[in-house]
């Protein structure tokens, strides 16, 4: 007991230092977007670190539990997101946010697509996002009522004031800053867990079958995967905050890199789980792994390891839902200048913190919850992609949007979600944002040809 109070305090003093330092001589650009000059090893760090958290982590190990290596389609469709990004559509991204000054993905649609689709994205998004919060509380709530005799209730609201305490001093900043600080975490706790526990166990060849997920469910993953890096609406802000073009490329290649060797290092935490444990529900298998696997003393410290990535990424989810409400404002009403950008985004972090506290409390699907978010992501691709290489009709992209997002619900009420369902939001969208298009134009010319007519 005395050694996990010794390593969470640390962990929660180096982050509110973090926060304290960032803080210093920060102006409004600072905080809502680190000035746009992100640069080095932290452009790399702030990618990665996005997606590799509790929520990322939690149901990537259940499906390593359930289906052995084969699971690790999920992050090999990571690593193509991060080549095409780098390859294709990044500097478009960068130039086109600095031309217009976007803060948020939903202000650069609102620049392109029009103030319907704008405010149809931040819905999209914050929605997506809100609920990927809610799954890193559930971990991160887990993990800390097993560390201390604690209510899990409590533990929850202690991960909600923990990120506030350093969001609320620096925002984008911080978020950029300890993002460096928790991908030093996760190299430090995959390898450590994984080297102790490679030589505890006898994993069957059975587990190194590429297919046993299925194909459905494999295309899934590399769909998932894939496209959600391509759509991420925080690996989008960091692209807006990047210093220049050489710092992108390098940051997103390094991110192809290291996001699959992550996965395969702590998949042994899984392969070693179902070994020992195989009778547990397997989104469980990340906290079971550690609690019940390491010793003394390593169990401490990899447990509050565990709890610092839960977190990782809730900092970054509760900065940018708060910011694309704040721009949204600023862009749709009179009522707020630039100059209240910085306290209304401040509030908005605490409202958001709290109702993602309350939800994590009462609701504990981390698979559905996680998937929905995921599938949600799909839903956009259509419009995102489209709108790199053609004029996309307004009211097309609206009802693509409209249409993927009815879908995702519908599989959630009916309790269907698994990689394989989770994919159908992109044909829907694609399908109906195609046929609309047509139609539309189509509808377009012939109100031309009759405008010419005398």
């Amino acid at each position: 007991m005395a050694l996990s109070i010794l390593f969470f305090l640390l962990y929660i003093a180096v982050v509110v230092v973090i926060g304290i330092v960032s803080s210093r001589k920060e102006t409004e650009e600072d905080f809502m977007i680190a000035d746009r000059k992100v640069s080095g090893v932290q452009v790399a760090a702030t990618m990665s670190a996005g997606f590799f958290d509790g929520a990322t982590l939690s149901v990537y190990l259940a499906y390593i539990y359930l289906y052995g290596m084969s699971a690790s389609w999920m992050f090999v469709g990571s690593a193509i997101g991060f080549i095409l990004l780098r390859r294709r559509y990044a500097m478009i991204i960068k130039h086109k946010a600095d031309e217009v000054q976007a803060y948020t993905m939903p202000e650069y649609f609102f620049k392109i697509f029009g103030k319907r689709n704008g405010l149809m994205f931040s819905f999209l998004l914050v929605v997506q996002y809100f609920l990927l919060m809610i799954v890193n509380f559930i971990i991160a709530g887990k993990v800390l009522s097993l560390i201390f005799p604690i209510p899990y209730y409590l533990s929850v609201m202690i991960g909600g004031v923990v990120i506030l305490s350093y969001l609320l001093l620096a925002g984008f900043k911080a978020v950029i800053k300890t993002d460096f600080f928790q991908l030093m975490i996760m190299f430090v706790m995959s390898l450590t867990v994984a080297i102790f526990l490679f030589g505890k166990t006898t994993i069957s060849v059975a587990e190194f079958n590429p297919i046993a997920l299925g194909a459905g469910n494999l295309v899934g993953f590399l769909l998932l995967g894939s496209i959600g890096i391509l759509v991420a609406p925080d690996l989008w802000q960091r692209i807006f905050a990047t210093k220049d073009e050489i710092n992108l490329k390098r940051g997103l290649g390094y991110s192809a890199i290291i996001l699959p060797l992550l996965a395969v290092i702590i998949s042994i935490v899984g392969l070693t789980t179902k070994q020992f444990f195989p009778g547990i529900v397997p989104e469980d298998a990340l906290i079971v792994g550690f609690s019940k696997l390491l010793p003394l003393g390593l169990k401490d410290f990899g447990m509050v390891l565990l709890y610092a990535v839960a977190l990782s990424s809730s900092d970054t989810i509760a900065f940018m839902i708060s910011s694309i409400f704040t721009r949204d404002l600023k862009n749709y009403t009179r009522k707020f200048n630039e100059e209240s950008m910085k306290k209304m985004t401040r509030l908005l972090m605490i409202l958001f913190v709290f109702l993602a506290v309350i939800m994590a409390i009462f609701s504990q699907n981390i698979i559905a919850l996680g998937l929905s978010m995921a599938s949600l992501s799909l839903a956009l691709f259509p419009a995102i992609l489209g709108s790199f290489y053609w004029k996309l009709n307004e009211r097309a992209v609206f009802w693509s949007l409209l249409l993927s997002f009815i879908s995702v619900i519908l599989i959630f009420i009916a309790d269907k979600v698994n990689p394989e369902n989770a994919s159908i939001s992109l044909p829907v969208a694609l399908v109906t944002l195609v046929v609309l298009q047509k139609v539309l134009k189509k509808k377009s010319n012939i109100t031309l040809e009759e405008a010419k007519l005398p």
